[in-house]
């Protein structure tokens, strides 16, 4: 079942913006594990996670670009 929220232009511009610093953060801490020398297996599944978020993330910007265009 859908919900709906209401959420003004500005909050909305805002959520994306918080998204991409979270999307660059996660990029930023991947690194980080990947020079640590962390094991293959930990470092798979935070890249499995950090492409579970990036997915979300499109799909909601691909909502919102539909959604414009409907205006």
């Amino acid at each position: 079942m859908a919900t709906m929220v209401r959420l003004s232009r500005e909050q909305i511009d805002r959520m994306f913006v918080e998204m991409d610093e979270m999307e660059n953060s996660l990029k930023d801490i991947h690194a980080e594990l990947i020079e640590l020398g962390l094991p293959s297996d930990t470092l798979g599944r935070f890249a499995r996670m950090h492409d579970r978020y990036t997915a979300g993330v499109a799909f909601l910007k691909k909502q919102r670009e539909l959604g414009k265009a409907g205006d």
